[in-house]
């Protein structure tokens, strides 16, 4: 049973221009292993967002580059701080101005896919969004503000154990409120797969 959803009351966003005008749902396709190459594609399979990252061991923040796919535009990086692959990420704007940065809360526990991220919004606050499992293998997270769900991110593919192939490592359908900022439940996104190829979890 799908999860009632609600709009953020006040809004959050990370960025300016990609508030959703309606609950929408969106279907992130992680092509490899090590997310070279990632798409975000709406209901109707055109693709909002695309991503860019080195070769696995070629960067040692593992930066991976965040597009709108509409403009081929820059919109931000996502990267582990520094020489942390555990549990800290950061999201920078293209001239290196953080944006939002999360932390793992509970790598070795049964909420290991908890995340609290702190976006610095546009008009310039920090607000806290968390992600939370809503089943033992965190097959489906809910992302919220202030206790209201905003947004659910549900692994629909896996085939991370299967070597080879032309076949997408995951697949994960993002469904998101209407009046939510699209590129921070991207980014959310982005972690949790990233949990799922690198961590098994």
């Amino acid at each position: 049973m799908d999860i009632k959803l609600q709009s953020p009351s006040p809004q959050v966003n990370m960025l300016s221009d990609y508030l959703s005008q309606q609950d929408t749902t969106l279907t992130l396709h992680c092509h490899d292993g090590t997310f070279r190459k990632a798409t975000a594609v709406d209901a109707t399979g055109n693709p909002i967002f695309h991503v860019e990252g080195a070769r696995w061991g070629t960067s040692w923040s593992w930066r991976r580059k965040v597009f709108d796919a509409v403009h081929d535009q820059h919109l931000f990086d996502f990267r582990h701080e520094s020489f942390d692959f555990k549990n800290r990420w950061m999201v920078e704007d293209p001239t290196g101005r953080q944006l939002c940065s999360l932390v793992h809360k509970n790598q070795l526990t049964s909420d290991h896919s908890a995340i609290d991220a702190t976006v610095r919004t546009v008009v310039g606050e920090d607000v806290v969004v968390v992600m939370r499992p809503l089943d033992g293998a965190a097959l489906a997270t809910a992302v919220s503000v202030g206790g209201t769900i905003i947004a659910t991110i549900r692994k629909v593919v896996d085939n991370t154990k299967t070597l080879g192939g032309d076949e997408d490592k995951s697949v994960w359908e993002l469904r998101v409120a209407a009046a939510v900022d699209l590129s921070i439940v991207m980014a959310l996104a982005l972690c949790r797969a990233e949990m799922g190829h690198v961590w098994k979890q």
